[in-house]
């Protein structure tokens, strides 16, 4: 089930949030900042022993003071190497996620847009493969949060 709400997605009670974050998962701005300052310094502590993600793959951290059990991490941007995720890169890491929640019972999610904002993907692209991934996966709540 895909459901589209407009607020702050760090008040949202879910099993998971899912936060648009660079390789390095240095929350240094946008949607992955204001998750960092509302999770605390745990987050930001296990974020640090993860190091770097590649593109196309995720890690999962404590959501620390979130309403949700854990924050799952997707690269969109690799300052390093000064590389963007692609729709295709989007979609295959975001199906690995739906995966990855199924198998540990995390129905309910919560995701921005991701790669909409520095990193410059079309709103309107993003929400079509989520509305298709989502389709694949009929027993996940997965929910769209706009500011």
């Amino acid at each position: 089930m895909l459901k589209e709400v407009k607020g702050d997605i760090t008040k949202i009670e879910a099993d998971v949030i899912i936060n648009a974050a660079n390789t390095e998962l240095i929350h240094g701005g946008g949607i992955a900042l204001a998750i960092a300052e509302a999770a605390g310094k745990e987050l930001i502590k296990e974020s640090k022993e993860i190091g770097f993600v590649l593109i196309g793959d995720f890690a999962v951290t404590t959501a620390g003071k979130l309403k949700v059990k854990k924050v799952i991490h997707i690269p969109t941007i690799d300052y390093v190497n000064n590389k963007k995720i692609t729709y295709k890169e989007l979609e295959k890491v975001l199906e690995k996620v739906f995966k990855y929640c199924k198998e540990n019972n995390f129905y309910k999610f919560t995701t921005p847009l991701l790669g909409t904002g520095v990193v410059g993907l079309e709103k309107e692209k993003v929400r079509e493969i989520i509305k298709n991934l989502s389709e694949k996966f009929p027993n996940l709540e997965i929910i769209i949060v706009e500011k």
